[in-house]
């Protein structure tokens, strides 16, 4: 099968992933606004899984786009994806559902943030005897509501690389009373989670220390929202001192062969989030895993280890900048790293730029293993593509001269800067602003962090976040945030105040009001008013050509474009491409109102055609509507004149899907 033209075709190539689903059927267009034709293009992804740029978002008034999955509306609130088959989930919530899993995800992160403290004095050895017992030992601490469980199974570099900043961000929150305080990660209070017909089947891979399982059961949850520890900022500021209603009836759904990857450290098996990564971009390709990984090259101080970073940048050197990375944090990436190495420098060797970063300055906090590094001065000389760009970074302010261009602000005023050439200048949202400055008064950015790791100092993009993020909120007190909020909504207000002013109807229309609109309709508008809908000469050529009312015209005006070259012949679905399929003018004008008979009877008619063409490698299976390739899966109706019936559209989605994979 060929592949996409936009798709990476290197051996370390992303994994291909099902298209993004749209809604799971007709919706009504919202009302008080124009909507696009239901047959309005949705250019499809440049690679199969790509997001679909300019897509309605589901619920927004737009049907679902043939050639493009549907969104599968039936999914129960909570499931186990199933991993590697790209399984749909989600669901349709109501509002009081809606907050109740926001926060109830806010909780299931921030309960129990004192008992995460008990892992730091930790010395067992954590993670199981057996790869197949870690996925055992997954769904039992699960199943007990357990999260220290479920830490305790990680590989120790990625346990650690988790652990302080969960406790750290946690302790935040009590202190803000986002949440309440006696909550128990051993026990996640509010919620009940049950996993059943639980099975695990491992699958060796070519070294012996990196083991796949897969998982297969069925789970289910509920959630009491009266036991989820909201704190008095949530319940008083937000809820306006009603706890939101997040209860929500126990669920169940199955789950099958859901991947994971284990690793094996002295004799222990350990799961691991980024092992399990490299492990699904790695079966996309006929690829063993490296017996070794790169060598990890440090600093030999917090200075040092910017310094080498720099210089691999400087560089364009790959390898360099990936081994000064945290090993414990980026073990994975380091293991994998020879899979990709070669192809990606090749790529930055070709890249049109040539630079050098120089002059820094820095400033070293903290002690122990673990350290902050402030860049206080900088200068970066490129060249792109023949033009020359310096940047400076030096006592807070940054300067940068190009093409005979400077441009220079510093930190302390490049809020008002920003706002004046933004063109702000309204007084409730400067009052606003002025609390959030007033808030962040005190806050103290940190630096880059950095970890010695076996005598040598490596940079840490993870923890380099979460000190930044931890910075943000320790500047922060309950009593600040509560006058964002109360500053926030007052802007808000006064916006919605504003709007209103300025659209001014008057209270009720008499008769004589509408009398001569309705005798001529032409009376309504001024005899200068003018439109904005653009003329042919304005649009692009696809888009004239959807224009068109005459589905024939447009479908023939989609053909001249794609043969003169002015139209993207992936921009265009597949049943308009080729006619001679014989659907192309009822799915751009009668798709939606078509007989359940005679549509059943059209798209098996033209199926065959649809299918010789994957066959033959001209067409990919996403870029065809699934009903056109299966149309055994529309049940004997029209899937796309269904409003109501969920069951139905989850049928449909599963049933496309796997006939679109299975043509890959």
């Amino acid at each position: 099968m060929n592949a996409p033209q936009d798709q990476p075709q290197g051996p370390w190539a992303p994994p291909p992933s099902p298209a993004p689903p749209g809604p799971s059927g007709p919706t009504l267009p919202p009302a008080g606004g124009p909507t696009l034709p239901p047959h309005m293009p949705v250019s499809p992804p440049s690679a199969p899984g790509a997001p679909v740029p300019g897509a309605p978002v589901p619920g927004a008034g737009l049907p679902p786009q043939p050639g493009f999955p549907p969104l599968d509306p039936t999914s129960p609130v909570v499931t186990v994806d199933g991993g590697g088959d790209g399984s749909p989930a989600g669901a349709k919530r109501s509002k009081g559902a809606l907050v109740g899993a926001v926060v109830g995800v806010a909780a299931l992160v921030a309960a129990g943030a004192f008992a995460v403290v008990q892992i730091t004095g930790n010395e067992a050895e954590g993670g199981a005897a057996s790869a197949e017992e870690v996925g055992t030992a997954l769904t039992t601490a699960l199943d007990d509501e357990d999260l220290l469980g479920v830490v305790d199974l990680l590989l120790p570099g990625e346990r650690d690389a988790f652990r302080d900043p969960m406790i750290e961000t946690i302790e935040h929150l009590v202190r803000l009373e986002v949440l309440s305080d006696g909550a128990d990660l051993s026990k996640l209070a509010g919620f009940d989670i049950q996993f059943t017909d639980v099975t695990v089947r491992e699958e060796p891979t070519n070294v012996d220390d990196i083991t796949n399982v897969y998982l297969s059961g069925a789970a289910s949850v509920s959630v009491n929202g009266d036991e989820i520890p909201l704190g008095d900022l949530l319940l008083d500021d937000l809820f306006d001192g009603e706890r939101p209603d997040m209860d929500q009836d126990m669920e169940s759904s199955e789950f099958e062969e859901v991947p994971l990857t284990v690793v094996e450290r002295d004799g222990r098996w350990y799961l691991s989030a980024f092992y399990t990564i490299a492990e699904q971009a790695r079966a996309q390709t006929d690829l063993d895993v490296p017996e070794e990984g790169m060598e990890p090259r440090g600093g030999d101080s917090p200075e040092d280890a910017l310094d080498t970073l720099f210089a691999a940048v400087s560089d364009l050197d790959l390898e360099g900048m990936l081994a000064v990375l945290d090993p414990t944090e980026l073990e994975a990436v380091h293991r994998y790293a020879p899979l990709f190495l070669g192809d990606a420098q090749d790529e930055l060797d070709d890249a049109p730029i040539d630079w050098a970063i120089t002059d820094t300055e820095y400033e070293v906090t903290g002690d122990g293993s673990r350290r902050s590094v402030a860049v206080t001065a900088l200068t970066l000389e490129a060249t792109i593509d023949g033009d020359d760009l310096v940047v400076e970074w030096r006592d807070e302010c940054l300067t940068a001269s190009a093409a005979g261009d400077e441009l220079s602000f510093c930190v302390d005023d490049l809020r008002s800067d920003a706002l004046a050439d933004l063109g702000f200048d309204d007084e409730g949202l400067q009052e606003f602003l002025d609390v959030i400055e007033e808030a962040f008064s005190d806050w103290d950015p940190q630096g880059i962090a950095v970890h010695e790791v076996d005598g040598q100092w490596f940079v840490s993009p993870m923890r380099s976040y979460w000190d930044f993020y931890d910075s943000i909120l320790t500047a922060l007190d309950a009593e600040e945030l509560r006058a964002i909020i109360d500053a926030g909504r007052s802007f808000a207000d006064d916006v919605v105040d504003g709007l209103e002013d300025s659209l001014v109807l008057p209270d009720q229309f008499t008769e004589d009001d509408l009398g001569g609109v309705l005798d001529d309709p032409t009376e309504a508008f001024p005899d200068d008013m003018t439109t904005d809908v653009p003329g042919d000469d304005e649009l692009d050529p696809l888009s004239a050509c959807y224009m068109e009312m005459d589905a024939a015209v447009a479908i023939a005006c989609m053909g001249d474009g794609i043969a003169a070259g002015t139209i993207d012949p992936t921009s265009v679905p597949a049943h308009y491409r080729y006619p001679e399929c014989g659907v192309a003018e009822l799915y751009f004008d009668r798709l939606y109102d078509t007989p359940d008979a005679e549509f059943v009877a059209a798209v098996e008619a033209a199926s065959p055609c649809f299918l010789a063409l994957v066959e033959s490698g001209e067409l990919l299976p996403w870029e065809v509507a699934g009903e056109l390739l299966a149309p055994e899966c529309l049940e004997g109706r029209n899937w796309y004149s269904v409003f109501d019936d969920s069951e139905y559209s989850s049928r449909f989605f599963d049933c496309t899907f796997e006939a679109q994979r299975a043509l890959e």
